[in-house]
């Protein structure tokens, strides 16, 4: 488990086991919001794979947060209009950061990786069977 992988994983954790969490280190530590869930667009970069030249297919609307807990920062970035959600993952990444909860967080971690995992096995199962042969035409 890494922090960068962090923030990406958690999006796709149940939110109800996203709230248990929150909640306690809510009840038990103090947090301090350095900057209130804010809503904002970036663009999207893409790489095109034959001139090997960059630009922008447009825009993505997401919400970031940033908060402190017990002395470090913890941060979040959650796809479209989600304030819930951005803080959550903010005060756990936060958590993550000073070494709190660690335990509690990876099984949240491995939860959700679990999750995202199983979801790409469906997705693929159902891509390869529209797959053509074309040997048999």
């Amino acid at each position: 488990m890494d922090r960068r992988d962090l923030n990406y994983v958690l999006q796709n954790s149940e939110i109800t086991d996203l709230k248990d969490v929150y909640e306690k280190i809510k009840a038990e530590q103090n947090i301090k919001v350095m900057q209130e869930p804010n809503t904002q667009t970036l663009l999207l970069p893409v790489k095109d794979p034959i001139s090997e030249g960059e630009f922008y297919a447009g825009e993505v609307l997401v919400t970031t947060t940033t908060v402190e807990v017990s002395g470090s920062k913890g941060w979040a970035m959650v796809m479209d209009d989600n304030p819930e959600l951005s803080m959550m993952i903010a005060v756990i990444d936060g958590c993550f950061a000073s070494g709190l909860y660690i335990d509690t967080i990876k099984r949240l971690f491995s939860a959700a990786d679990t999750n995202i995992c199983e979801s790409r096995n469906e997705n693929n199962q159902m891509t390869n069977a529209t797959k053509v042969n074309f040997e048999l035409m």
